[in-house]
């Protein structure tokens, strides 16, 4: 009786143990599809340029039709994605050694109610993680957009402005210090307000119109070219 108790609880402990290593990050019914997609289309090719982020990357749709003589642009934005579901999929995009990475992250963090510091160590995670895997990859990291409330308000994002501007301040002293890119796309995307994204660029409190989208190509075309 004791040797059938001890093998059954042997066998529970192996099976909890199995399912543990098992865990993997589950992310949103989007999110899954979109690394599937990833999946199926395989290995990027050499010299790929990687668009890497959030909705702002996804919604940019396909990037090559702002930059004729690259074509070699991959789009691997994820809508709703954040820190922890980019640091996830990093292993889609790092073995094939990507001649450029254009990164962006932080807004999602933020609306999960994270703190400046811990949304920072994230993204300073998968910055430190593409600069170790990939060496010889340039990476440009780029700041978190602004908001415009009065176009629309994301409950979850209602006002944090303020720490939006503490966040890329973070990542620009963070690139200035460890010899990084760090590319602003907030301020050119402002309007008269210091802390609203111009009309004309927002569509929904957010996300960016085509004309946004258009500012944004310009901000990083010498990067993509050089």
């Amino acid at each position: 009786m004791k040797n059938k108790l001890l093998f059954y609880l042997i066998l529970s402990i192996t099976t909890l143990s199995i399912h543990a290593q098992g865990i993997t990050y589950h992310g949103s019914k989007h999110y899954n599809i979109k690394v599937n997609q990833f999946n199926k289309e395989g290995s990027l090719p050499d010299n790929a340029i990687v668009m890497l982020g959030d909705s702002h990357s996804e919604y940019g749709n396909d990037w090559n039709r702002f930059f004729p003589n690259a074509r070699m642009i991959f789009n691997r934005g994820i809508i709703g994605d954040d820190s922890r579901g980019i640091f996830k999929r990093l292993n889609q995009i790092l073995p094939y050694k990507p001649s450029k990475i254009f990164f962006e992250c932080g807004t999602n963090d933020l609306s999960h109610g994270w703190t400046v510091e811990r949304i920072f160590q994230g993204v300073v995670n998968i910055i430190e993680t593409i600069r170790k895997s990939c060496p010889q990859t340039k990476l440009y990291v780029q700041s978190l957009l602004p908001l415009n409330e009065k176009i629309g308000a994301w409950k979850l994002l209602k006002g944090k402005e303020d720490m939006i501007i503490q966040l890329n301040e973070r990542l620009k002293n963070y690139c200035n210090s460890n010899n990084l890119v760090f590319i602003d796309l907030y301020h050119p995307l402002l309007g008269t307000n210091t802390k609203e994204m111009h009309h004309e660029y927002c569509r929904d409190g957010l996300h960016l119109t085509n004309k946004g989208y258009e500012v944004w190509a310009n901000i990083i075309r010498n990067y993509i070219n050089e």
